[in-house]
């Protein structure tokens, strides 16, 4: 059947239909994005995140992932809204739209607010609800709204850390904007360089730059060194340090990428994020060896860490990571406090917790267990 033997009543007629399934579809589609990372199948499935699963293993567009992960985990704190979504009661960038406004006190009355109307619709109720203040005045350029997002990234996270545009195979244009320091920085730069980049090119001096940088930092995230050690031991490290050389192995033997593996080999490709993760975690006893190590993304990391030792344990032990330093400075006072009034000095109690808590640095154990195991390393 071709669209041009149709009649116009059965054009609309088609035309509606489709559009309602497809507001079926968007609902449950968002249902089962929630649910694939509630159940870390993201994760299971070599991805550092739901983003990255919508775009490398659904074949979503940028912009559509970063859409359409908004608008899941919204639904999961607000589930009424699904409901709404699937009878077209609410399009899905209204419902984005309120995403900093609902609550669970508001969103029923927000969201049957928000019903029927239009985007500029929306944009007036939230400002009439929710004004604020003026803007400053300034003159600036701004990129246009057709502007790509930057690969890996949501929209709003591409306007913020600039723009990366491929030009042609081997050029790119990169694009942000820079401080007045930097502006000064640069200049200063590139009149320092005009005996080897004569014309004052820019990307010369990042690239030199970004060379130095790069070299810094591989010595300090990856134990690169110029000169290898020739010895793989750490007999004399403190307990939980993970020393220079082992790093150093780890990353070279697992190509500074995550190494996790889904179900059929697919290998997470995530370079960002990287952590030293134990096979057998140090808490069971695992060794600080490289043989014990492997790289993983921060998300990939927490998987394993969640496999160990359960969620909710996880969930707490990050949430009293969290607690405001004064908690900690105050927990820290009083276990000090608690092993000098048992007679122990206070410069040999200052070294015993700092050892404990370098052990216990991915995940802060109660006061107790501190008290424990100091007290255990100074008798």
């Amino acid at each position: 059947m071709k669209l041009a033997d149709l009649s116009n009543e059965q054009v609309l007629s088609g035309l509606h239909a489709l559009v309602g399934r497809g507001r079926v579809i968007l609902a449950r589609l968002l249902a089962y994005l929630g649910e694939v990372e509630e159940r870390r199948l993201d994760l299971k499935a070599a991805c550092s995140s739901l983003f990255d699963f919508c775009v490398h293993r659904l074949g979503m567009s940028d912009d559509e992932a970063g859409r359409r992960v908004m608008a899941s985990r919204l639904a999961r704190r607000f589930p009424i809204a699904l409901g709404m979504l699937e009878r077209g009661e609410i399009h899905l960038t209204a419902f984005l739209l309120l995403r900093e406004h609902l609550t669970e006190a508001n969103h029923e009355e927000l969201l049957q607010a928000a019903a029927g109307k239009t985007k500029i619709q929306v944009q007036e109720l939230l400002a009439e609800r929710f004004p604020r203040p003026d803007v400053p005045s300034r003159i600036r350029a701004l990129p246009s709204e057709s502007t790509p997002p930057t690969a890996g990234s949501t929209p709003a996270v591409a306007a913020k850390a600039g723009l990366v545009e491929p030009l042609s195979p081997e050029r790119y244009k990169v694009q942000f904007t820079a401080s007045k320091e930097l502006q000064e920085k640069l200049d200063h730069a590139t009149n320092l360089m005009r005996h080897v980049n004569p014309n004052g090119d820019i990307s010369v001096i990042v690239e030199r730059a970004l060379d130095l940088l790069i070299g810094e930092l591989e010595k300090r995230r990856l134990g690169k060194v110029n000169r290898p050690s020739s010895t793989t031991t750490n007999r004399n490290a403190r307990p939980g340090y993970v020393t220079r050389e082992v790093r150093r192995q780890v990353f070279e033997r697992d190509g500074a990428q995550c190494t996790f593996r889904d179900e059929i080999g697919r290998r997470c490709e995530s370079r960002a994020f990287l952590e030293l993760d134990h096979v057998k975690a140090r808490a069971l006893g695992g060794s600080n060896g490289a043989t014990n190590l492997r790289i993983r993304c921060k998300a990939h990391n927490a998987l394993a860490a969640e496999l160990d030792f359960g969620r909710e344990h996880i969930a707490k032990k990050i949430a009293e990571k969290r607690m405001a330093p004064r908690q900690r400075d105050y927990e820290s006072d009083m276990a000090l406090g608690a092993l000098t009034s048992l007679g122990f000095k206070e410069q040999q109690a200052r070294r015993a917790l700092a050892r404990v808590k370098e052990r216990w640095a991915d995940m802060p154990p109660p006061l107790e267990t501190v008290l424990r195991e100091t007290i255990s390393l100074l008798t």
